[in-house]
């Protein structure tokens, strides 16, 4: 459809001088990249008496999580989430993986929201710190050795279909991030004391193949790579090489933003940026209907712990035909800059939640006028 028809009160630009005493509402496709109208209301679409069912919005304190690899080094992150391209987990492991584990149903993506350590795996060894991306691709041996004294915090996503970076078109090579800026692990000598031994003289590579676990045991480390040269190996982004577009005049849409691709699924880094500033622009992003996504959102905070916006590890999630957009508050406070970095994952199937996500569930989230947006 290539026609735009018009009835009643509109902004002649979208997000842009809406008309006094309305709410523009976007209701669109493919998270605005698609078709897209918009409705201007008499009220703000987030102004809910109350949502029954499970379309309603849901949200975790991340930080507050209890998982089982906090304490037991043997253990797997916690799930939370998932459907059958994606499956979302939290991770506090404070101790080192005591085997190398290997992904055979997908790539795994890691983003630290707090804590370090080595990825040690078949490529050689790679350090981590707090908002640092890790994507390990799918077969790939690892093991991940924590730094002591500090506190971690992981989440991680499995992605049945390759994490890919998007295509950038006439962005060029260097937004939002130069691909020199990917480390890749280094061969060479390891740090001491992090060997996956194990009491018996073993190496055990811990195998996830169609949701079961298998063990193979070797008499030697497996990962005693000499050489390796290839175009498939894990790699580090840190979120403060990220480069974010921005626009004087108009908001920038999500999807611009978004760091990585798995098939239909998206995965978005929002960091510190200056809010668009012209006197006719609006401030707030605007209120949306997700309709071909489910919406995981995770405030992140800032790379030198300054306050700003939602607690880090403040999680919220919006499933595909609900509401969404900002708060009374947010619409309010007229502010200059995006402070903080934030995550979102978008979903083009529906997410199921598990046990563990029901048992940390912020009581009467979709009430919270502060979670709205």
């Amino acid at each position: 459809m290539f026609a735009k028809h018009v009835q009643g009160r509109i902004a002649r630009q979208a997000h842009s001088a809406v008309p006094e005493g309305t709410y523009e509402e976007h209701h669109a496709r493919r998270g605005f990249e698609g078709e897209v109208s918009q409705l201007y209301h008499a009220h703000p679409t987030t102004d809910w008496l109350r949502v029954e069912g499970p379309i309603r919005p849901r949200g975790l304190q991340l930080t507050d999580l209890a998982t089982a690899d906090a304490s037991d080094a043997r253990a797997l992150p916690t799930l939370l989430m998932f459907n059958d391209d994606i499956r979302i987990s939290v991770s506090k492991r404070s101790a080192a993986m005591p085997y190398y584990f290997r992904n055979a149903d997908g790539d795994t993506l890691l983003l630290t929201q707090s804590g370090s350590g080595t990825l040690v795996c078949d490529y050689g060894t790679l350090t981590y710190g707090p908002l640092e991306y890790l994507i390990i691709p799918k077969g790939t041996s690892y093991r991940l050795v924590p730094d002591e004294g500090v506190e971690h915090l992981t989440y991680v996503v499995e992605t049945r279909e390759p994490v890919a970076l998007p295509e950038r078109g006439l962005l060029g090579h260097f937004l939002p991030f130069d691909r020199g800026v990917l480390d890749v692990p280094q061969l060479g000598p390891r740090p001491m004391g992090i060997s996956a031994e194990n009491a018996d003289g073993e190496w055990e590579v811990l195998v996830k193949r169609d949701g079961e676990l298998s063990s193979i045991f070797y008499a030697f480390d497996p990962a005693d790579v000499e050489g390796w040269t290839g175009n498939l190996a894990p790699f580090r982004l840190r979120l403060a090489d990220i480069r974010p577009l921005t626009s004087e005049r108009l908001d920038v849409p999500p999807m611009t933003h978004a760091t990585f691709q798995s098939g239909q699924n998206w995965i978005v880094t929002m960091a510190p940026r200056p809010m668009q500033s012209a006197e006719d622009a609006e401030r707030a992003q605007p209120y949306h209907r997700n309709v071909d996504y489910d919406e995981v959102i995770v405030s992140l905070g800032t790379h030198d712990g300054r306050r700003g916006g939602p607690p880090p590890g403040l999680m919220s999630v919006t499933p595909g035909g609900m509401n969404h957009g900002p708060n009374h508050a947010r619409l309010a406070a007229v502010r200059d800059r995006l402070p903080i970095y934030v995550w979102n994952i978008d979903t083009i199937h529906p997410l199921h939640y598990t046990d563990a996500f029901a048992a940390g569930e912020i009581p009467d989230f979709a009430q919270r006028e502060g979670f709205r947006g």
